[in-house]
């Protein structure tokens, strides 16, 4: 939800302002607030008290001194009585969300400002106080005071956004004169959640404040929600409601609303998944809708679109899933309109270029579709422009911009537009903002850009490009912030942007053909993104004669063909978060100074020519995680040092010249390594049961070295090898544009993994001289998707409970000393696709059935002299024979089988049947009746037959006598 407040919304700021205007206006003229009045020496000492209790790291109250209260700062007395009736200590340092987060120097400067500590009681020695304003301030989680619902005079109460937390009072419905109260957190970002958060029972207490006229309750989290819209519906005077962020999740019904003058209404981010309520055309003075971030569905209602006096319309999202009614253009006082990330679906209504006041139109992120409708070009008061993330098709021409004077946001990225435009165009407007990545922008670099003087943002990639940068763009675009010009076929050299002072800008190439080498790199540049183009020659040198990019964090030269050194003088730059090098031709040694890259993230200098031994400063830096030095020419051993680096959780030194001892204090120093990659180097030694304690591990591999010994029985511990996919946490990338590649010896092959390389679990130990039995504690590892334990000496059988790793999908033994038996249960595993037991001591039947069906490759099974059937040629000795008759052993084996069976049923069934039916005789009493009577008669008949039969024989015997 957070990405559909990415900015300001003008109108509501406007109305904002508004009411707070009107507020001060009523409270000046009713009780003409002059700051020449004397005070009260009794408010004097309350205020010097309430002082105390806080804390004030900025000086804001220095000027609390004197005997004039009423001349110091954020205080306001009557002129009639000279009592305090106006205390406004908020703070005053610009609040901007996009940087408090992200940005430490304003959040730590933004901080210094905030007034902390208490709140005195004394503050009820002034009881004329109408006006209290402690907000964007921080407290630090204290509650908010129950003794301010005693300050029956005050009309005026915020406390949003101070860092209060807990329950807020019900005694503040004591405060039946009070027409504006304010409890909410970050009015201007997405974010309500600061460190602390305030909790109301319910809201009933907000019905005994019927004068309110503006209520601000964002982020409040209400415990009994269920009659959140009946409380506040008993407040007849509300022009201003905000509920943003409550997670109200429903919307109580009601036969009618008494808040009609209601002029604003945010009920953002709270969860509702229901049509708009058909009530909401009786807010017939509404000016501002904010119902974004819930799960709103259904058409657009038209009790929506009636409310005539509409001028912002904020839906983004929720989940329309519908098309735009021609009569949301009857709403002619329209000029906000967001509807981004739903999913509506059709054109755009042509009539919308008849909403003359429209200012800002977003839709992008839908399923819109069809042409653009030139009459856009007539909106001439429309500022920003957002047709992204939609399968619009098309042209676009001049027409569709041919009044747009006041554009200045452009974003009509991951469509399928293209453009038409003559090359001497000169629009009407001079944009700051313009998106036009994977669209179909090319061939030609698009030379009305030459005219827009003021863009700070330009972002044109995957746009079809195939041509050089033009002579006129570096000295047109020195200002540029942001330039993203990837993955084109764009040609020539790249812009060096000599001339640009402007700081903290982002400068990306990536994935072009740009050729020749670097001069220079962007002067205050924070981010440099040059990798996968043709450059050649050596890195650029940054000594004390050129300009030194010192607030750089991202460099990337990956995957181009830099030559020569890695320069010491790189080391410059401390403030390096990121440095990728890999791909290159770089030789010679790693400069010992990197050590002094104390924010250093991600180290990736993989696939180079570099040589000697990795230097032991490395070791030194801790905040590193991703450390990637695989396929160089590195030797010796490795340095002790880097047990030092807690933090590392990626380290990749495979494919070099490596040797020693396989280190233990890897194990100890380095506890949260999710992948270690030693594979191909001259390790020697055991594999230490210190491995066991790396919980973390989820690659393993140390394949092609000199190792001897056991697999560790304790292998079976690595719990992230246990773990299924959806209980792994991915680990973060930092921010490197785009994410870590590394390759992962799977399926017979070599295989590259990106952004799927969180997921990956795999142990590889082939090509060593390890003995022993294959672990069946491996068996418990059912999180595998790749064992390789090849070109070993292991001996024994193939652990029966091979099948218990369901997620295998690749599962090399080959060239060992096997013996014994393929376990059956090899063929409950579906997901395995690469299978690979060649050349060991194996014998007997292959198992078939399931996913083996499909592993039909006979050199899987080859040097295998006891295995026979399919898909070798050898048959069992069990098959056919050779005319084509089964051997009459099996033949007898399967009778004697088929009566085993057919006895072994028989005998339970008589049983239970014989038990049932005494069972029932016992129990049942008629049925016994009925049983014995006919047993009797049929003994009785039986008798008869029996004797009369016999008395027939007897005369016959005698006649022969």
């Amino acid at each position: 939800m957070r990405k559909a407040m990415g900015n300001l919304h003008v109108a509501t700021l406007l109305s904002f302002n508004f009411w707070l205007l009107i507020v001060q206006f009523q409270l000046c003229h009713t009780q003409k607030i002059y700051s020449n009045t004397s005070c009260i020496e009794r408010e004097r000492k309350a205020l010097l008290k309430f002082r105390e209790s806080l804390i004030d790291e900025s000086h804001h109250l220095s000027s609390w001194c004197g005997e004039n209260c009423c001349s110091w700062e954020g205080i306001g007395c009557s002129k009639s009585n000279g009592h305090v009736v106006k205390l406004d200590l908020h703070n005053q340092f610009p609040f901007d969300p996009s940087r408090y987060f992200y940005d430490v120097i304003y959040a730590n400067s933004y901080s210094t400002t905030c007034l902390g500590g208490e709140i005195s009681p004394s503050l009820l020695e002034l009881e004329h106080l109408q006006y209290l304003d402690l907000s964007m301030n921080n407290f630090s989680g204290i509650p908010i005071p129950t003794f301010l619902g005693s300050l029956r005079n005050l009309r005026y109460l915020d406390l949003s956004s101070a860092g209060f937390e807990g329950m807020v009072p019900d005694d503040l419905g004591n405060l039946s004169r009070l027409k504006y109260l304010h409890l909410g957190d970050t009015p201007q970002g997405w974010s309500f959640g600061s460190d602390f958060t305030l909790t109301a029972k319910d809201l009933w207490w907000i019905a005994k404040l019927s004068s309110l006229e503006s209520l601000d309750l964002s982020g409040v989290q209400i415990v009994n929600k269920g009659d959140w819209l009946h409380a506040v519906n008993m407040l007849p005077s509300l022009l201003s409601l905000t509920l943003a962020g409550c997670d109200l999740k429903t919307i109580p019904p009601v036969s009618h609303i008494n808040f009609t003058s209601l002029t604003s209404l945010d009920l953002k981010g709270n969860g509702f998944s229901s049509p708009i309520p058909l009530w909401f055309s009786n807010m017939t003075s509404l000016m501002n809708l904010h119902l974004e971030g819930n799960y709103f569905f259904g058409p657009i209602p038209d009790s929506l679109l009636q409310l005539t006096s509409l001028t912002l319309l904020h839906l983004s999202s929720n989940s329309f899933r519908t098309s735009l009614p021609d009569s949301l253009c009857n709403l002619s006082s329209l000029a906000y309109v967001d509807l981004s990330f739903n999913h509506f679906q059709g054109s755009l209504p042509v009539c919308l270029g008849k909403l003359s006041s429209l200012t800002i139109l977003h839709v992008h992120s839908n399923e819109f579709s069809g042409t653009i409708p030139t009459s856009l070009g007539q909106l001439t008061k429309l500022q920003r422009l957002r047709l992204a993330d939609n399968p619009f098709t098309g042209m676009l021409s001049d027409f569709h911009f041919a009044n747009l004077r006041e554009l200045k946001i452009l974003d009509i990225s991951s469509t399928l537009l293209s453009w038409n435009v003559s090359s001497m165009w000169i629009p009407p407007f001079q944009l700051q903002y313009i998106h036009m990545g994977s669209t179909k922008l090319g061939p030609p670099f698009p030379s009305w850009l030459q005219t827009q003087r003021e863009v700070n943002t330009l972002i044109m990639s995957n746009a079809s490009i195939s041509d050089t940068i033009p002579d006129w763009f570096e000295k047109v675009y020195s200002q540029i912030h942001y330039l993203d010009l990837s993955t084109n076929n764009i040609t020539g050299k790249p812009p060096v942007f000599k001339e640009i002072n402007t700081f903290d800008r982002l400068i990306i190439f990536y994935s072009n053909k740009f050729e020749g080498s670097l001069v220079s790199f962007p002067p205050n540049a924070v981010a440099f993104d040059a990798s996968r183009n043709l450059l050649t020659g050596n890195i650029p040198p940054l000594d004390g004669n050129s300009e030194i990019p010192l607030i750089l964090r991202y460099l990337h030269l990956n995957d181009n063909q830099l030559t020569g050194s890695i320069p010491d003088c790189i080391c410059n730059i401390q403030s390096l978060f990121t440095l990728d090098l890999s791909n290159n031709q770089l030789t010679g040694r790693v400069p010992l100074c990197l050590g002094k890259l104390q924010q250093l993230k991600t180290l990736n200098l993989r696939n180079n020519s570099l040589s000697g031994h990795i230097p032991n400063s490395l070791g030194y830096m801790e905040p590193l995680v991703y450390l990637l030095l695989s396929k160089n020419k590195f030797h010796g051993e490795l340095p002790w040092k880097m047990q030092n680096m807690k933090n590392l959780q990626v380290l990749d030194l495979g494919e070099n010249g490596l040797s020693g001892i396989l280190p233990a204090w890897i194990c100890n120093g380095l506890s949260n390594l999710r992948i270690l990659r030693l594979q191909s180097n001259n390790l020697e030694g055991n594999i230490s049961m210190q491995f066991c304690h790396l919980k973390d591990l989820q690659v393993l591999n140390l394949a092609h070295n000199k190792l001897e010994g056991k697999i560790p029985t304790c292998f079976g511990n690595l719990s992230a090898m246990v773990s299924t996919e959806s209980d792994i946490t991915p680990f973060a990338f930092y921010l490197t544009r785009h994410p870590q590649k590394l390759s992962n010896f799977m399926k017979g092959r070599e295989l590259e993994y990106s952004t799927n390389l969180p997921y990956l679990r795999s142990l590889e130990l082939s090509g060593n001289n390890l003995v022993g039995e294959v672990p069946e504690e491996l068996m418990d590892l059912v999180g595998l998707q790749s064992l390789t334990l090849s070109n070993n000496h292991l001996s024994g059988r193939i652990p029966d409970k091979i099948g218990n790793l369901k997620q295998l999908e690749s599962l090399d033994l080959s060239r060992n000393e096997l013996s014994g038996s393929i376990p059956l249960s090899l063929s409950t595993i579906d997901t395995l696709s690469y299978l690979n037991l060649s050349f060991n001591n194996l014998s007997g039947r292959i198992p078939t059935g399931n996913q083996l069906q499909t592993l039909n490759d006979p050199s899987s099974f080859e040097g295998n002299s006891g295995l026979c059937g399919k898909p070798l040629l050898k048959t069992c000795p069990d098959d056919k024979s050779p005319d084509g008759n089964k051997s009459s052993g099996r033949h007898e084996a399967g009778e004697e089988s088929y009566f085993s069976w057919f006895f072994a049923g028989i005998g339970p069934g008589f049983a239970v049947g014989f038990s049932a039916v005494c069972g029932i005789l016992t129990f049942k009493k008629s049925w016994r009746y009925a049983y014995f009577q006919f047993m009797e008669n049929v003994y009785n008949r039986l008798w008869l037959a029996i004797a009369l039969k016999t008395s027939k024989l007897q005369r016959k015997f005698s006649r022969c006598i």
